[in-house]
């Protein structure tokens, strides 16, 4: 197949929505792949980590008696408890994994958790 067929066919692909094409003429064959949705390759990177839910229940920011007075941008050591998931008459702790910058507090006072569902993101130092 010669480059002036080759540069047609890719031509006429970018004013398509096709992504891929199988072209044959005698002996010669060719597949094309064409990327015409940049979105497809886009990476999107951050240095935040998710800090999980350990159980379903009832998110609280502090124990009974106790307050908690965290927010957005607030430094966070390794160990510090974040909050408690309220499962019956226990309260099982949502401790910081590391070091960091407390980032987004994705979760309210009092609303229902499932296990594993993301309640801050912090970005470690």
């Amino acid at each position: 197949m010669d480059v002036k067929t080759l540069t047609k066919i890719t031509k006429w692909m970018e004013t398509t929505d096709l992504e891929e094409i199988t072209w044959g003429n005698g002996d010669d064959k060719i597949s094309l792949k064409l990327n015409n949705n940049p979105e497809h390759s886009a990476t999107i990177a951050s240095t935040m980590e998710p800090v999980l839910s350990p159980s379903i229940g009832i998110f609280r920011f502090a124990r009974p008696g106790k307050t908690n007075h965290l927010k957005a941008g607030a430094s966070v050591k390794t160990g510090q408890e974040l909050g408690v998931v309220e499962v019956g008459k226990d309260f099982k702790s949502v401790t910081a994994p590391f070091n960091g910058l407390l980032k987004i507090i994705s979760i309210e006072d009092g609303k229902p958790v499932e296990y594993g569902q993301p309640l801050f993101f912090i970005e470690p130092k």
